[in-house]
């Protein structure tokens, strides 16, 4: 029987031109006859991808802006009419040009967000007085059909973001105020204390749960053959968001057991991320093949065992060598076993 062919990926081509000893000349002949580089209607479909996000979100930062300048001159029913004539347009660009199109799912997804707006702008108007949570658990909601009738990433990754915010806002305005130095986090700007909200172990496996089951819902559908679930940015994206959540509060139990125990950090963070490790790692190398996660993977686990052995081993200045050759050590382990990995894929392709 003969071999399987070997897929001419861009690895693949390098290392046969570098075992050849090929020159420049004949390796760019043998790039442009794999048919790896892209050619101009691939250069194009990008360009216009990138142009229509672009141009929706300098749009809604115009909106934005042009609120925020002219917020104490415009009367109320002049601040609702802007923003629902931005939502109509949005709504009947996407109409127009089709919600398959790049054109139309940027309208769309602009439109989406413009409602958020809207309800930032009724809350401030009326002055309602409602917990921020709501907001963004009332738009998530609006958004919903919006994004089953458009069937595309965008909209879901921005229903599962709000989602998060309505559970973070609600964990730490209602349930479990934060007290002591953890108040400090919400005057160094949101990405600060978003980032700081998972030190709260039971928080951080609520949203754990949110995110991970996004993304194994995310899977199953791209398995079950949905065309447009099956690009990889947006289960990354999920995925990276689980793995962070449990992640960061186990640095923190690591490195500092008094800033844990004030923050409520458990071993139910390194528990989580040791099953969501075991997951990512088995899943993505022997189910859905993806190098991104098992890279994503690998690397986490770097730092927890750097961090286990800066806690632990760590004495003096003289163990800094040491520290080093362990890190260089297990990047070049990862790196040989991912190779390795990538290489099994190719000989079963």
């Amino acid at each position: 029987m003969p071999e399987p062919a070997t897929p001419a990926t861009p690895a693949n081509v390098h290392e046969l031109g570098t075992a050849l000893a090929l020159d420049e000349a004949a390796y760019e002949r043998a790039v442009e006859l794999a048919q790896l580089r892209p050619d101009r209607n691939d250069w194009r479909r990008w360009l216009d991808r990138f142009l229509a996000a672009a141009g929706a979100l300098l749009i809604i930062a115009g909106i934005a802006a042009f609120f925020a300048w002219n917020w104490s001159d415009l009367h109320r029913m002049a601040k609702f009419a802007l923003v629902e004539a931005g939502i109509v347009a949005a709504v009947l660009l996407a109409w127009r040009l089709k919600i398959d199109s790049t054109g139309g799912r940027a309208a769309l997804f602009a439109g989406a967000f413009l409602v958020g707006v809207l309800l930032a702008v009724f809350g401030q108007v009326y002055q309602t007085g409602a917990d921020p949570y709501g907001l963004f658990l009332a738009w998530a909601v609006l958004v919903l059909p919006w994004a089953l009738v458009g069937r595309q990433a965008g909209l879901w990754l921005l229903v599962i973001g709000l989602l998060n915010l309505a559970v973070i806002l609600y964990w730490t305005q209602v349930l479990y105020p934060p007290e002591g130095w953890w108040q400090l986090t919400q005057l160094m700007g949101p990405l600060v204390w978003l980032g700081s909200s998972v030190l709260d172990s039971r928080l951080a496996g609520w949203l754990f749960a949110l995110n991970a089951g996004a993304l194994v819902a995310w899977e199953l559908a791209a398995g079950l053959g949905i065309a447009w679930l099956r690009g990889r940015t947006g289960p990354r994206l999920l995925a990276l968001a689980a793995l962070y959540t449990v992640l960061a509060p186990t640095l923190i139990l690591i490195f500092a057991a008094s800033a844990g125990e004030n923050a409520d950090v458990t071993v139910l963070s390194p528990l989580l991320f040791a099953a969501a490790l075991a997951a990512c790692l088995g899943y993505y190398q022997y189910g859905k093949r993806d190098l991104f996660m098992l890279t994503a993977g690998v690397f986490a686990a770097i730092l927890v065992v750097t961090a286990l052995v800066i806690r632990y081993l760590f004495e003096d200045i003289g163990s800094l060598l040491t520290l080093a050759v362990l890190l260089v050590a297990q990047i070049g382990a990862a790196a040989w076993w991912l190779r390795q990995v990538s290489r099994r894929w190719e000989a079963l392709a």
